[in-house]
């Protein structure tokens, strides 16, 4: 499978996002906002991203999607 039948993970500002498709303009896209409150700024990341994820499935309805770590991702790069 290729990175472009993968939704790419990463950071954008304040929100973790889930991206499916090439870019925001054309794609499908869900971000959720990093929590302010959590102290473990690596964990809040991580989780906005997992929930980002989880709603772009849920509203693609493909629970077979898979996910890369973009270059934005504290994983990725």
């Amino acid at each position: 499978m290729n990175t472009q039948e993968r939704v790419q993970l990463g950071i954008d500002g304040d929100c973790g996002f889930a991206l499916f498709g090439g870019d925001i303009q054309s794609g499908e896209c869900e971000f959720v906002e990093i929590d302010p409150t959590n102290s473990d700024q690596l964990s809040a990341q991580l989780n906005a991203c997992k929930i980002a994820f989880k709603r772009l499935r849920a509203r693609l309805g493909d629970t077979s999607l898979s996910y890369y770590f973009g270059i934005s991702h504290p994983y990725g790069g």
